[in-house]
């Protein structure tokens, strides 16, 4: 796997790491994914700070940062579906 297709798995996860509900009473669905970058990424290490940011209205979204070991390379943005179980 090359590093971008890693960051890309990766970032398709953002949304379940930085999770502000609780798995067993809400659900949550991407249902779109922005990746913007700077530059490309290098190496193996490739990490994301999250942020889950709740709407009300059954909509949510989670932005990240995304970086290697060399520091920042870029952004992204999720929109979420939200729903209780």
């Amino acid at each position: 796997m090359t590093p971008l297709q890693h960051l890309l798995v990766m970032t398709d996860a953002a949304s379940g790491i930085s999770a502000v509900l609780d798995w067993t009473t809400a659900t949550f669905a991407n249902v779109d994914l922005l990746v913007s970058l700077h530059r490309a990424p290098r190496g193996e290490w490739l990490g994301m700070d999250a942020v889950t940011t709740l709407g009300g209205s059954g909509a949510a979204q989670c932005t990240a940062v995304l970086f290697d070991a060399d520091g920042a390379i870029g952004r992204s943005a999720q929109s979420l579906f939200v729903e209780p179980r």
